[in-house]
């Protein structure tokens, strides 16, 4: 397993703690101040936390805690199981596409109650605010992309083939062969000096040629 790959492990389970760490914040809140006494509401994805209007404004949690939950499990399996099994990690795409969708659904979920109390006829303004529970929730489907991506095995670039010649460098030292290589004896039906031959050794079967005449006239 390369570096990034390992890389991306690391932040999928990043990720997938800060999704769940976000299902326990506030993820929404409304606030009205009231002759001096400031009322609030505030709920994170798995229950109310505060209501200080005991249910006048029919308000509750988001409901986003077990499909958070649900993701992060999924990405966190899928890291796990990947150094056995390299296919699982596409769990970790899965899991951070379920992940921003969760994130995308609270946001709108937040901005739909926004609309609804601002067209009720109340005396006094309703504040409505976005919790941290929902803001760690985005930060952490953003990285659970990004780590996503980095998990998963990407197809590595072919190189080329290169035209003409290519020349390879043999490791090793090249003092034991000498410059014109070992001469080869190659047998053929005639018979004389030019039976021996060497690579590039023509002088050498002409010394031999040579020596052989000087041989007979001595005689």
């Amino acid at each position: 397993m390369t570096t990034r790959r390992v890389f991306g492990a690391v932040l999928v389970f990043v990720a997938a703690g800060l999704g769940v760490a976000a299902t326990f914040l506030p993820a929404y809140g409304v606030q009205v101040v009231l002759g001096g006494r400031t009322l609030r509401f505030e709920a994170t994805s798995w229950a109310v936390e505060q209501d200080d209007f005991r249910g006048a404004l029919l308000l509750g949690p988001l409901e986003f805690g077990e499909a958070a939950t649900g993701a992060a499990l999924v990405m966190a399996l899928s890291a796990v199981l990947a150094f056995r099994v390299p296919a699982v990690r596409v769990g970790s795409l899965l899991g951070a596409g379920a992940l921003a969708g969760v994130a995308w659904s609270a946001v709108s979920s937040v901005q739909a109650t926004v609309e609804r109390l601002r067209d009720l006829e109340t005396p006094v303004t309703l504040e409505v605010e976005q919790g941290p529970g929902v803001t760690l929730l985005v930060v952490a489907a953003g990285i659970a992309v990004v780590s996503a991506v980095l998990h998963q095995e990407l197809p590595r670039r072919e190189e080329p083939a290169a035209d003409g010649v290519m020349i390879h460098q043999i490791e090793g030292d090249d003092t034991e062969t000498p410059p014109y290589g070992f001469p080869v004896i190659v047998e053929t039906g005639r018979s004389g000096p030019e039976a021996e031959t060497t690579p590039g050794g023509s002088e050498f079967a002409r010394d031999e040629s040579a020596g052989s005449e000087q041989g007979r006239e001595s005689r």
